[in-house]
């Protein structure tokens, strides 16, 4: 594997990580409103998928928590973040 083929992995592997965290915490936002606005699930279904309204406050919660360990890039990709755009440079 060549440090450009590697650059490259590590910058997919990054913005995965931006989509995944994106994801986690818009699925957060949606159990919470239903958590608290337990009538805008009517909107969906009747029956509330079976859950109520604590699961859906600790639903939230965990994906919360989820997207927030996300980490966005640790001191070692930022580095090789910018070791890759010095490659793209040549």
């Amino acid at each position: 594997m060549t440090k450009l083929e590697f650059a490259g992995k590590l910058e997919k592997y990054q913005k995965k990580q931006i989509r995944s965290k994106w994801e986690y915490f818009i699925l957060s936002i949606v159990f919470l409103i239903f958590t608290f606005i337990p009538s805008s699930i009517l909107l969906l279904s009747d029956n509330m998928f079976g859950l109520t309204s604590p699961a859906f406050a600790i639903l939230g919660g965990l994906c919360l928590g989820k997207a927030w360990n996300i980490k966005r890039g640790t001191e070692e990709h930022k580095l090789l973040i910018n070791a890759l755009e010095l490659l793209k440079s040549k």
